[in-house]
């Protein structure tokens, strides 16, 4: 979704980090009162409403009403957050399908001209999202281990750039990568810390829970994780590197280089903040 905004190196590194400060912070605040209005553990962790942080707000507000309406606050937090996500999966894969890098990319790229919606990529991942959700009807350990992967999946997408960046370092391909956000000579070996732990997190979360292991409580992240890569191989050899283009940045460029007037090859970025340095 960068590919949406002017200044992409300054502004997505400040909504990653502002996000995490934020959650951090609103997290915190949120989990030491819920764990001050704890009362029994046993009766909490059993609750006959099947939530326990419903129970606790019950405890708390001693009214079903009261604890409905708090419990009705984060169903909308949630709602708010699907639909975040259904705008962020349905933007990449317009993205992937844009530069032919998924089966049938020439339908879920196209864009419908009055709303500018790319309109059969939010049905596909609406589609997908029904589909993983409807898993838990089924069988509650198939949509565990649904949720497994998009975390490990999370972990592996921090990982891979990081080890790209510590890689091309140590090799001497890339020393100084040029840009607004940076770390200085601090930058290589914080980027190494969390390289190494992504690695430790990414291999402990494969792990079964609990002991003893059996075929409802074991853990198919593993499994789960070698099935995608295995397919996304196969889809790159056989379609992915003969077609997939990657990002068109020099259209993009080309683009914003029309809209403000300036000389095609020039430094977007540098551009663009000096007008804002000039406001």
């Amino acid at each position: 979704m960068t590919e949406e905004m002017e200044r992409p190196s300054k502004e997505a590194p400040q909504a990653i980090v502002w996000s995490v400060y934020i959650g951090a912070i609103t997290g915190f605040v949120f989990l030491v009162s819920a764990f001050f209005c704890i009362g029994d553990l046993d009766t909490t962790a059993k609750s006959s409403t099947g939530v326990p942080l419903i129970q606790i707000f019950y405890d708390s507000t001693g009214s079903v009403g009261g604890a409905c309406v708090l419990a009705s606050m984060i169903s909308i937090i949630v709602l708010v957050c699907a639909n975040s996500l259904m705008a962020e999966g349905s933007r990449a894969l317009f993205a992937f399908a844009r530069d032919h890098g998924l089966p049938f990319s020439r339908v879920f790229s196209q864009v419908e001209k009055r709303r500018q919606v790319p309109v059969n990529a939010v049905l596909l991942c609406g589609a997908v999202q029904a589909v993983l959700n409807s898993i838990y009807f089924g069988n509650y350990t198939a949509f565990s281990t649904v949720i497994s992967i998009a975390t490990e999946g999370f972990y592996l997408s921090y990982a891979m750039p990081l080890f790209v960046r510590i890689l091309a370092r140590f090799t001497g391909h890339t020393k100084v990568l040029p840009g607004p956000y940076t770390l200085g000579r601090w930058g290589i070996w914080l980027n190494l810390v969390g390289f190494l732990f992504l690695l430790f997190a990414a291999i402990t979360f494969n792990f079964p829970s609990v002991a003893p292991v059996d075929s409802e409580n074991m853990n198919y992240c593993s499994a789960a994780i070698g099935v995608i890569g295995l397919v996304s191989a196969v889809t790159w050899v056989v379609d992915g590197r003969k077609n997939f283009t990657g990002p068109q940045t020099e259209v993009l460029n080309a683009t914003v280089a029309e809209e403000k007037g300036i000389a095609q090859g020039s430094r977007i970025d540098a551009v663009l903040d000096k007008e804002l340095e000039e406001h």
